[in-house]
């Protein structure tokens, strides 16, 4: 879901006053009910830059992110989203996905891909 976080910033960008933009995926463990109200993430566990971003169509934006499989190696994924930046497990979101639990046993890879529509 994007959230009101993310709108607020996309008004500002489109208007020049904001040089902000999604450029790390984080992934978290924490459950409850994603809201357009969130911030963060419940239970954050790692950022990761997105590996790439591209424009399947005119009105679309993709954010890929990659994780090898040491990377989530036991963690029990609950949530992930999209923030602006990397310095810590912290920031605010632009979207943030939640779902049951997929737990990593060492042996997966991570590849998350979400993609935005503009109309």
């Amino acid at each position: 879901m994007i959230v009101n976080y993310a709108k607020n910033q996309v008004a500002l960008f489109v208007g020049g006053s904001n040089t902000n933009y999604p450029s790390y995926f984080i992934l978290g463990s924490g459950s409850g009910t994603v809201l357009a109200s969130n911030t963060e993430l419940v239970k954050s566990y790692d950022r990761q830059l997105v590996t790439e971003t591209s424009f399947p169509t005119a009105q679309k934006i993709k954010w890929q992110g990659d994780w090898a499989s040491v990377e989530v190696s036991g963690l029990d994924l609950r949530e992930f989203g999209i923030i602006p930046s990397g310095a810590a497990l912290t920031g605010s979101v632009w979207s943030r996905t939640g779902f049951p639990a997929i737990t990593f046993d060492g042996t997966n890879e991570l590849r998350i891909e979400e993609i935005w529509e503009v109309f």
